[in-house]
C-alpha cells in the first residue's frame, strides 16, 4: 500500500534535535526538507551530512516555508510556545520536546490554536513499548485487585565531570520551566498515569525539590537555579498513592 510521506523541518539541531533528524531520515514515512538552527554552521553540518535540501537561520523562517508539513520543535521551552502557535497558524503538525511548555497557560493556548492538526509531545513515547503495553492489560484485567500504592523510583549516576560546557537551559526555571522534574519527570508521570489506565485523579500533592549540591556544581551551567532531586506523595482519588 501506498503511503505519502509527510515533509518534515525540524528547528533545533543540538543533541537532542540532531537524534530526532537522524532518525526522521531512516524513516519511510518522513521526508525531512528543511532543518533550523541559530547556528548556521551546524546548520549546514547536519544537513550536509543527512542529505536535506534547505536550511534556515530561525525557526520561523523554516514554519513560513509551505513545503513544510509538520515539525519537531526540538528547543528549550522558554522560546518554543511561540514557534508552536506559529507553526498552528500556518497548519502544520507539531511535535514538542518535553515539557510541553512552561506553565498550563501555554498549554491551554496550543490547545485553542491547534484545531484539527496534531499536536505531540515526545515525552509519551514509552506507552508504546509493548511491555507498556503488557503492563497495561494486565492492570486492566483486574490481575492485581484495587490499586493502593503506585511506587516510582528513578536515579542516574552522576558520572565524571562534563568534557564540554553543560547546556544552559538543562537546569533552568527561566529556560525551560524546571529541572529534573520537567525534564525527566514527566516521563515517569506519564507512563504511570497511561499504564493504569488514565483512572487515577490525583487530589493532593505534597512534594519537596533540592537543587544541585555544591560538589556538583560543574556538572551543570553557572546560574543553574532548577531542581535536581525531587520527591513527592500524590494522593488520588480513590485514595490510590503514588510515591
Amino acid at each position: 500500500m501506498f503511503v505519502k510521506q509527510v515533509n518534515l523541518g525540524v528547528v533545533g539541531c543540538g543533541v537532542i534535535g540532531t537524534d530526532h533528524i537522524k532518525v526522521a531520515v531512516k524513516s519511510e514515512l518522513l521526508n525531512v526538507v528543511a532543518v533550523a538552527d541559530k547556528s548556521e554552521e551546524r546548520t549546514r553540518e547536519i544537513a550536509q551530512e543527512c542529505g536535506i535540501k534547505k536550511t534556515y537561520s530561525s525557526g520561523e523562517m523554516l514554519l513560513d516555508d509551505p513545503d513544510v508539513e509538520a515539525v519537531v520543535l526540538a528547543l528549550p521551552a522558554g522560546i518554543r510556545t511561540p514557534l508552536a502557535l506559529q507553526a498552528f497558524r500556518c497548519g502544520k503538525h507539531v511535535l514538542l520536546e518535553k515539557p510541553a511548555a512552561m506553565n498550563v497557560d501555554e498549554i491551554k493556548q496550543m490547545m485553542r490554536m491547534r484545531g484539527k492538526l496534531v499536536c505531540a509531545c515526545c515525552s509519551a513515547r514509552y506507552r508504546f513499548l509493548d511491555s507498556a503495553d503488557f503492563v497495561t492489560d494486565f492492570i486492566a484485567g483486574g490481575a492485581l485487585g484495587e490499586l493502593r500504592v503506585v511506587r516510582c523510583r528513578a536515579t542516574y549516576s552522576a558520572g565524571a565531570p562534563p568534557e564540554k560546557a553543560p547546556p544552559p537551559w538543562r537546569v533552568s526555571k527561566s529556560l525551560n520551566g524546571g529541572g529534573i522534574l520537567v525534564n525527566w519527570g514527566v516521563y515517569d508521570l506519564d507512563y504511570l498515569l497511561g499504564i493504569t489506565g488514565w483512572s487515577l485523579k490525583p487530589k493532593l500533592v505534597l512534594a519537596q525539590t533540592w537543587p544541585v549540591p555544591p560538589q556538583f556544581q560543574c556538572h551543570v551551567a553557572s546560574g543553574s537555579d532548577a531542581e535536581e532531586h525531587f520527591a513527592a506523595i500524590i494522593r488520588c482519588q480513590g485514595d490510590t498513592v503514588i510515591l
